[in-house]
């Protein structure tokens, strides 16, 4: 797998989950859900990990997404992203008491996909495009998801309800039971904004289809209507769309690394730029801070 942007996550933190996701949805398509049990202890080792990693630089450095090139890798990196947003969210809201569960559920939050055929397939790309057979299969997957986790006595209701729920919406137009407002738990509101505002990323990367900025854009026009608005906000200021270390192309055309993020600017980070040597691309000295004015018209169009 190739990952750029690693972040304030350890390697072996982030290496060891992927290879835990991985494994249990595995798993799962082989033996479906009665027969699986989740690796409870060692998915709460990699959550403490996380917020470990994350509490040593929380609230001064932005967290930020893994970059990946290939959509089947989704299945395993997406939830890892999630879960590293959802634990950064949660500590900056205070909820400290339960971050287990928090991180828990943000990890475990699509396992029910490993039980909707050709899932892994169309998953970064969910409710897009889709025949309405399809959709409808995909989106059982919290009920499915909600029926591993019954497997395991140690899973608390908490990370059960945002498995359930991940899909709420605050205004009622999401599923499988169509709550609103205070009936979608809060735990499930952090991770449904850090579930959306993950894929978009992602699909700004592999599809182009909007850029970075944009994401944030638009998870700021739905905050109070599809997304609790507080929780976007938090969320805002504490994950970048731009992972440090991402390769990123400018609205001028050349191409640079993202060396700094910004606090309160997210979509405005520091950039050095690259020239071509001798076919490979190798960082000047030329630092751009895109916060500043007279940078204020150079945007950031992909990463590449």
């Amino acid at each position: 797998m190739v990952a750029r942007g690693m972040g304030v996550v350890s390697e072996n933190v982030r290496d060891r989950a992927l290879g835990l996701i991985q494994d249990l949805s595995a798993q799962l398509r082989q033996a479906g859900a009665p027969a699986v049990e989740p690796p409870y202890d060692d998915l709460v080792e990699v959550v403490e990990g996380v917020r470990s990693d994350v509490s040593k630089v929380s609230p001064h450095v932005l967290v930020s997404w893994t970059v990946f090139d290939e959509p089947d890798e989704y299945e395993y990196v997406h939830p890892f992203d999630v879960a590293v947003f959802s634990v950064a969210i949660a500590l900056a809201m205070g909820e400290r008491a339960r971050i287990v569960d928090i991180g828990l559920g943000a990890l475990l939050h699509d396992v029910g996909m490993a039980l909707v055929p050709g899932a892994a397939d169309t998953a970064y790309r969910e409710g897009e495009g889709l025949a309405p057979e399809d959709a409808k299969e995909m989106h059982a997957h919290p009920e499915l998801g909600v029926r591993v986790l019954r497997q395991h006595p140690r899973i608390s209701a908490f990370t059960k309800a945002i498995v359930a729920q991940h899909h709420e919406r605050m205004d009622g137009s999401g599923y499988p039971r169509g709550l609103r407002g205070s009936d979608i738990h809060v735990y499930s509101r952090i991770v449904a904004c850090a579930d959306v505002y993950s894929s978009m990323l992602v699909r700004s990367h592999l599809d182009r289809h909007m850029m970075p900025g944009e994401v944030v854009e638009y998870m700021m026009s739905a905050a109070g209507f599809e997304f609790d608005k507080d929780v976007v906000r938090v969320m805002l200021g504490c994950v970048s769309p731009f992972p440090e270390g991402a390769l990123v192309r400018l609205s001028t055309g050349e191409l640079a690394v993202v060396t700094r993020l910004s606090r309160g600017m997210v979509t405005r980070p520091v950039v050095r730029l690259t020239r071509e040597e001798n076919g490979t691309l190798v960082e000047t000295d030329a630092e751009i801070d895109l916060a500043r004015p007279e940078h204020q018209t150079t945007l950031i169009t992909a990463i590449e």
